[in-house]
């Protein structure tokens, strides 16, 4: 019955960011029924506690917390793909030639992997523009997207919480948001575009040829949770034939 051949994969950050972790330790399985179990229960809401509940079961050779969000969504995507399907279809996609509304099919395959530059390292130092301080970064991890939903509930400063878990220092995580609070808008904007221009995974840009026109467009593939979890027309669409 069920399939246990764990695979190598090759993550988007390269196992930079992971002290200690090398590339060809990492192993994937696709999903299987056990892990629908917390599938089927991700909601908006839940999403990161969900996902992290199977990462545990199909992800081997790192402590699934301590993987980078580009790589989570790189994983997402992976077992979509070798779980149910490499094609997704997007409804609503208007062409940019012909302004016709059209349903695209998408070849998943296709979608590009944004990868880390071999010579990023962390923490990765920065000079604020304003304060002049020097400060390390790192990027954010599922164990910070977790701490700070969790530090939400309690407090509406999420925002500045998640930026200062991304700061490496010793200092407490609260003394970092304080600090924070008082700088410069041009600072925070730096700290910020390093998060931007460090972004991988996988890039969503796709190109597609449209049934009306026969004209080559650009679109971007929406996440959807059916993405990770088919349901609905997505899953007769997929599955339904000859049932």
């Amino acid at each position: 019955m069920g399939n246990e051949s764990f695979l190598p994969i090759n993550l988007p950050s390269k196992c930079i960011p992971y002290d200690g972790i090398q590339p060809e330790n990492i192993t994937i399985r696709s999903y299987q029924g056990k892990d629908e179990i917390f599938l089927a229960e991700i909601n908006p809401t839940n999403l990161s506690q969900k996902f992290l509940m199977v990462l545990k079961n199909v992800v081997r050779g790192i402590d699934p917390r301590r993987l980078t969000l580009g790589d989570r969504m790189y994983i997402m995507i992976w077992e979509y793909i070798n779980s149910y399907s490499d094609t997704a279809k997007i409804k609503g996609v208007v062409c940019s030639h012909c302004w016709e509304d059209n349903e695209v099919t998408v070849n998943l395959l296709n979608l590009n992997k944004i990868e880390l530059p071999d010579d990023f390292t962390q923490p990765y130092m920065i000079k604020l523009p304003v304060s002049g301080k020097e400060v390390g970064l790192r990027l954010y991890t599922i164990e910070d997207e977790i701490e700070t939903e969790k530090f939400e509930k309690k407090n509406p400063e999420g925002y500045l919480y998640q930026l200062a878990r991304s700061i490496v220092s010793e200092d407490p995580v609260l003394r970092r948001m304080e600090e924070l609070s008082t700088l410069d808008t041009k600072d925070i904007a730096k700290i910020r575009a390093f998060h931007e221009k460090f972004h991988h995974g996988v890039d969503m840009r796709t190109i597609y040829t449209c049934p009306k026109c026969g004209e080559e467009d650009e679109l971007e593939v929406p996440f959807r949770f059916d993405l990770i979890y088919p349901v609905g027309k997505t899953l007769t669409d997929t599955f339904g034939e000859g049932i």
